[in-house]
């Protein structure tokens, strides 16, 4: 007998977060207080925003998302059209650090959106949803 294994579609970019978009929720990082003779300590930083690119990220062949009409509201979309021999690649960016969670996005999805909150001055709020299918 042959047995199956099914694979969640959260699995999909070999990353999981607790709210089941693409990019985790969260990324540690060890790092020293400024002044501080003690060692580093492991700090937390959420989820902010993402960005897509068409090949590596380091070409900077970003593809500009479709923007939402309430500038109030965070609502970027981007369908995700392939060239032949060209992936699309995801950049998941958090608040307070440099780093970066970067995945190649599987070919079978096709748009992503993120949603969320803004401030008076457009800032994003929180941490936001990524949704991709």
């Amino acid at each position: 007998m042959r047995r199956i294994l099914l694979v969640p579609v959260g699995l999909v970019f070999g990353v999981t977060s607790a709210y089941g978009g693409p990019c985790p929720a969260t990324v540690s990082v060890d790092e020293r207080p400024p002044g501080s003779a003690a060692g580093a300590i492991l700090v937390e930083h959420q989820f902010r925003y993402v960005s897509f690119y068409e090949g590596d990220p380091k070409d900077q062949a970003d593809l500009a998302p479709d923007e939402g009409p309430d500038p109030k509201k965070l609502e970027q979309r981007w369908e995700l059209t392939r060239s032949p021999g060209k992936p699309i690649t995801m950049v998941c960016r958090y608040r307070g650090t440099d780093k970066t969670v970067v995945d190649v996005v599987p070919p079978a999805i096709r748009d992503c959106t993120l949603t969320g909150e803004m401030d008076a001055h457009g800032e994003i709020i929180g941490s936001p949803m990524l949704a991709c299918k």
